[in-house]
């Protein structure tokens, strides 16, 4: 269990814990990458652009991304922040001083990365909360491990396990249990519906089904329902077994492809995979990112048989929601430069497109916690109960904010939404801002990753996996708002972008009020 050792502690371990939940809502995702692993992609984006596979401003785009990180970031020694600044001034070049100057000093922080940042948290004032549960948590995702294990490990020792410990003394605890966990060789069975096609017979490691059955038995797997044709047993190196079973049904998807295309019956994997040691079974199948356009479904357009640019872009980013990774940004991307994208700058659509979401996000923040203030709040609970739309139950909870109600929340990762929006409320223009820049950082990834694929055929970035994981929920939000533009005022969604980034910088600090309706829907 935490022990507080200050007040910040216990709204840093709720959003350390929300951040890696499986069913957190966009508006408290994680959106961005670690510091760590930006640096090792400004060193793979150098080499892609010596082969021409990125442009210059791409790479003095990240190269500028990774100052920021660096320059906020206490697990970067201030040392080492002045060499990262000098060699990031100007875009390192592939092989170059620079280039091994930056590798250089990300194997030296990445040794102790979490441990500096238990140092800081000993300090007086330590650093705030937001900063260091988002920064703690995708460094902890970035390394590999699943978001099953790290859920999982952090929701135990805060809050199951009966041992006291400060969360400095957690933070040392997951430097030698989760920093320090090696890569595993874990054998993992994949079974099929129908048997593969090859000209040279069944693949290395396949398994008939009597040995499929022999195989789940000695491992102490039920089999009376399974009734396969046969398995495919592979050997995947991960860090823990969810991330194992992760990966081989991502090699899965790889001969899936092949045999699509290769064949005229191809391959029907087993909606179950099985990892050896385990007593759990893990899902095989489509895979969902948290994609959500519900503007679809409130405006009853499920089934709408119109054929619009929008209508189209929805159909492209379907992929973002369950495909392969490389198709799943391929169609993401697709979807948002068919919309925003300027006539000779395909990238301005990552920028538009932040500005649509960031101006979203005040109403998101402000109608989640009406509904918990509704149960939290007599004072407030006849006004909210009596509101219609989300719109006036948003300028109830901004009014209460501004005016000093705590809404008497009872969870810690409330209590930070609540800081979160007094800040916002308080000076909307600045902090609209800032959001804007992290949204469009995620949205430019994505781009970065699509001219990877699409124009090196490199499917093994080393932020490929992490870029779906940031821009996923911000995409669907975004598209969200556009397809309500659309169907619902029948504007265009470069004129809801142009609205959007106007709405940022006229926003006045005299009238937060005006923060809960910047898109003026």
């Amino acid at each position: 269990m935490l022990k507080a050792v200050n007040p910040l502690d216990a709204i840093t371990a709720a959003r350390l814990v929300e951040l890696l939940a499986p069913t957190t809502p966009w508006n408290r995702s994680l959106w961005s990458l670690n510091t760590v692993l930006t640096l090792g992609e400004v060193l793979e984006a150098a080499e892609a652009s010596r082969a021409g596979i990125l442009g210059e401003d791409s790479l003095k785009r990240l190269g500028s991304l990774a100052v920021r990180l660096v320059g906020k970031d206490p697990g970067v020694l201030d040392e080492e922040k002045r060499v990262l600044n000098d060699a990031l001034r100007t875009s390192p070049r592939f092989d170059g001083l620079a280039y091994h100057t930056i590798a250089q000093s990300v194997e030296r922080i990445d040794e102790e990365y979490v441990l500096r940042w238990a140092r800081a948290l000993s300090a007086n004032p330590p650093p705030q909360p937001e900063r260091t549960a988002r920064s703690i948590a995708a460094y902890l995702l970035d390394r590999g491990l699943s978001a099953e294990l790290l859920f999982s490990w952090w929701t135990k020792w805060l809050y199951q396990d009966p041992t006291e410990l400060t969360l400095v003394e957690v933070l040392r605890l997951a430097q030698a249990e989760l920093v320090a966990r090696p890569l595993i060789e874990f054998e993992v069975l994949v079974a099929f519906k129908n048997s593969p096609k090859s000209a040279s017979g069944f693949p290395k490691g396949w398994l008939r089904s009597n040995q499929l059955s022999h195989w789940l038995r000695e491992n102490h797997f039920a089999v009376a329902h399974v009734r396969p044709s046969g398995g495919l047993t592979l050997r995947i190196q991960a860090r823990d077994a969810n991330g194992a079973a992760q990966l081989a049904a991502a090699r899965i998807d790889h001969f899936v492809a092949r045999s699509s295309v290769a064949t005229n019956e191809p391959l029907e994997p087993w909606p179950v995979i099985w990892v050896r040691g385990e007593v759990v079974t893990f899902a095989f199948g489509p895979r969902p990112r948290g994609v959500r356009v519900k503007a679809l479904y409130r405006e009853d357009q499920l089934f709408s048989e119109s054929d619009t640019t929008v209508d189209a872009a929805i159909e492209l980013l379907a992929h973002l929601e369950s495909s392969s990774a490389s198709a799943a940004i391929a169609g993401g991307w697709a979807a948002i430069e068919a919309l925003l994208a300027e006539p000779h700058d395909r990238s301005a659509a990552a920028d538009s497109l932040a500005s649509i979401v960031a101006c979203s996000f005040p109403r998101a923040e402000l109608t989640a916690l009406s509904y918990i203030a509704e149960r939290t709040c007599p004072d407030l609970h006849s006004a909210l109960q009596a509101s219609s739309e989300n719109r006036e139950r948003a300028g109830i909870i901004a009014r209460a904010i501004v005016g000093g109600h705590t809404l008497n929340l009872q969870r810690h990762s409330d209590r930070a939404a609540h800081l979160r929006m007094h800040k916002l409320l308080d000076s909307p223009s600045k902090v609209l801002s800032d959001l804007q820049t992290h949204l469009a950082d995620a949205f430019h990834r994505l781009y970065r990753q699509r001219n990877l694929i699409l124009h090196g055929g490199k499917t093994n970035s080393v932020a490929l996996a992490g870029s779906l994981r940031t821009a996923s929920k911000l995409v669907g939000a975004g598209m969200d708002r556009i397809a309500h533009a659309w169907y619902v005022r029948n504007m265009r969604p470069i004129e809801l972008a142009a609205r959007s980034k106007s709405a940022i910088h006229l926003v006045p600090n005299s009238d937060p009020l005006a923060a809960v309706n910047l898109l003026g829907m």
